[in-house]
């Protein structure tokens, strides 16, 4: 596989699996059972969203410029 391929993949899934990390972990997402809700905590959600821009943006930093 040419490495533009796995550069543009990583470059395109890395907000999702960096926001996939923080909520399966339990990082801001809590589920209760008895009552069947979801709960988000925003300030976590937002510190997760900002850690998946700064892992794109890493991405970028890195392999994005010649």
């Amino acid at each position: 596989m040419n490495s533009v391929f796995v550069r543009m993949a990583i470059y395109v899934l890395s907000p999702m699996l960096s926001m996939l990390a923080g909520m399966l972990t339990g990082w801001g997402v809590h589920y209760d059972a008895a009552t069947h809700m979801l709960a988000i905590d925003l300030e976590a959600a937002i510190g997760a969203a900002i850690a998946s821009v700064g892992l794109s943006g890493a991405v970028f930093a890195r392999w994005g410029v010649r």
